[in-house]
């Protein structure tokens, strides 16, 4: 806490500017990490087998009881919302499919794009308070008395370079964080979408089978 004080005390409005772009990271990040780590967690690979199985045999009833058993999980519910369709049509189901995917890819990048932001004017912020701290030293410095020059400049450097690490820090985070946010959530939704082009395949091969015992 005395490090950030001290922070807050010698780096300057930019700094301070910087900070709260760090805080806002902290939400953010701290909310897209739970949600796509924890909350949109996909089905492991029993569930998609009974899911497999209970299709294949033409239960889909069955099949959507298991998916309301996972209600978190995005993959299961883009089964679900296909299997719901499966009546009206195969058109019906891709586009039963396509709206769910559509829907998961919304919840997976939201606010996503805040981070990069952020990344970019905080490190820019930085910039400009080592700018406006370099200005503010040399100003001063011509109208200053040369026993307390020397002072001016440390305090002016001292500004220039707290906003500068402060950028680069919140930055670097930022990136950091939005780059493992955009991976997760890309797995995911590749995931769901490869999911739901096995459902369609496993509908018409279940479609198949009844065709041939008849």
């Amino acid at each position: 806490m005395e490090e950030f004080r001290i922070l807050l005390d010698h780096g300057g409005v930019a700094t301070f500017l910087i900070v709260i772009a760090g805080v806002i990271v902290m939400v953010i990040g701290g909310e897209r990490i739970l949600t796509l780590f924890l909350r949109l967690s996909v089905a492991n690979d029993t569930v998609i087998e009974k899911i497999r199985t209970s299709i294949l045999s033409q239960k889909y009833t069955d099949a959507i009881q298991v998916c309301n058993a996972v209600p978190n999980s995005p993959d299961v519910n883009v089964v679900k919302y296909a299997l719901l369709a499966v009546e009206n049509g195969r058109e019906a189901m891709r586009s039963a499919l396509g709206g769910a995917i559509l829907e998961v890819n919304h919840k997976c990048e939201a606010r996503l794009p805040y981070l990069a932001l952020i990344a970019n004017v905080a490190t820019l912020l930085g910039l400009l308070g080592t700018i406006t701290g370099l200005i503010k030293t040399f100003a001063a410095l011509a109208k200053a008395d040369p026993s307390v020059k020397a002072e001016l400049l440390g305090r002016g450097i001292s500004e220039a370079m707290y906003a500068t690490a402060a950028g680069l820090g919140v930055g670097i985070a930022a990136m950091v964080i939005h780059t493992i946010c955009t991976n997760k959530a890309d797995a995911i939704v590749g995931h769901t979408q490869d999911l739901g082009y096995k459902i369609i395949t496993w509908v018409e091969q279940s479609e198949r089978g009844t065709q041939k015992n008849a």
